[in-house]
């Protein structure tokens, strides 16, 4: 895949994101948040909390059904 198809590919996917409110990663619907930064979060990089705690490092793990 070009680069400039994987740039569109990438903008597609956070324009399905934001219009569905799911994650731009995983697609999850499931939007609970572990505190308030992690919800702003959100509204910039359009990831769940999960998907976050895989990029940023989680600071307390989710527990299990708490997401």
């Amino acid at each position: 895949m070009r680069p400039i198809d994987q740039m569109e590919e990438f903008a597609a996917r956070r324009r399905r994101a934001r219009a569905t409110m799911c994650c731009a990663s995983c697609g999850n619907k499931n939007l609970l948040f572990r505190d308030e930064l992690s919800m702003k979060e959100y509204y910039i990089s359009l990831l769940c909390q999960k998907c976050q705690d895989l990029v940023f490092g989680a600071e307390e793990p989710i527990e299990e059904g708490e997401e």
